[in-house]
């Protein structure tokens, strides 16, 4: 599908304005890019994990305000209406316009989204590759949707080094802030009985779902739209949380109702600078710290019952 995309760039004061304009015009969407936001976000939560040291600043002080409308509409008649609406507020902002394609998206993925191993024994190929594996290689098939998790990360790549490992056969699992499903998918692949994956994006459990799915795995795992609170209170043999410090400290003392005395619990998405405040949280709740894993600036920890 073909989009004409009006990209706006201005100063902070300007933004409702030119919001409303763009509303006033009838557009299918608005994208708002406002670096003061971010700022402000940050300065309230100061362990926001994902957080780039260099991406607030690349946006510069200005806010870049997106609209899209039917690739049908007249270019000229868009710049008309927008130099007409804008002289009237005595405005002057920066203004780019372009026909965008949904295969542009499509396309760059396919340059530089390749089959890869996320562990010893499993793959990871896109359904647009066609490669010959062999038959002691556990092939699973991702494509980038908009819900995190195409197993690139380091922070998916170390909780599959961990499945690689623990999974025998017949193990239970749940897997808490599942994204798109893949370490649900790589345990069941590896020879879990029944998963369980939870996610409080709605939007992500139904890329999970498609993807167990196309895994041909819809028969061991269970897709919840929730939080730990909606899962059905049982015990798992093993317990994967691949989210980000602050959520894993708030399920902390929650855990051990869905854990018997061999269960194991696989903490993800852990910068370095919070590690030892994961670690005390872990400890002061009745969990043992058996294995770690470091990849980059993160920390993966394997946690056993202390009893």
């Amino acid at each position: 599908m073909k989009w004409m995309e009006v990209e706006v760039t201005a100063v902070p004061e300007w933004q409702d304005t030119i919001s409303q304009i763009f509303m006033d015009m009838g557009v299918q969407g608005i994208e708002i890019v406002d670096p003061a936001a971010f700022r402000d976000v940050l300065d309230k939560n100061r362990y926001l994990d994902y957080a780039d040291d260099g991406f607030i600043e690349s946006y510069g002080d200005k806010v870049i305000i997106r609209s899209y409308f039917h690739a049908e509409q007249d270019k000229q008649s868009i710049e008309n209406q927008l130099s007409e609406a804008f002289n009237l507020f005595n405005i002057d902002p920066q203004i780019i316009i372009r026909l965008r394609d949904d295969s542009e998206w499509k396309d760059n993925w396919k340059k530089n989204y390749k089959t890869f191993h996320i562990s010893e024994k499993v793959i990871i190929k896109p359904s647009w590759e066609t490669c010959n594996f062999s038959d002691n290689q556990i092939v699973i098939e991702i494509d980038p949707g908009m819900a995190f998790g195409t197993g690139t990360h380091e922070t998916t790549r170390m909780c599959a080094l961990f499945l690689d490992d623990l999974v025998k056969g017949n193990e239970s699992v749940l897997d808490l802030g599942c994204g798109t499903g893949i370490l649900g998918i790589v345990a069941a692949k590896l020879g879990a009985s029944k998963v369980t994956c939870v996610d409080i994006d709605e939007a992500a459990c139904r890329i999970a779902k498609e993807n167990i799915s196309n895994n041909h795995v819809s028969e061991l795992i269970n897709v919840v739209n929730g939080e730990l609170s909606d899962v059905e209170k049982k015990e798992y043999d093993i317990v994967i949380i691949n989210i980000i410090a602050d959520v894993i400290l708030s399920l902390i003392p929650n855990i051990k109702m869905y854990c018997k005395s061999k269960s194991v619990v696989l903490l993800s998405g852990i910068i370095k600078e919070r590690r030892q405040e994961v670690l005390d949280a872990a400890v002061l709740h009745g969990f043992r710290p058996v294995q770690e894993l470091n990849d980059g600036e993160w920390v993966a920890i394997r946690l056993c019952i202390d009893s």
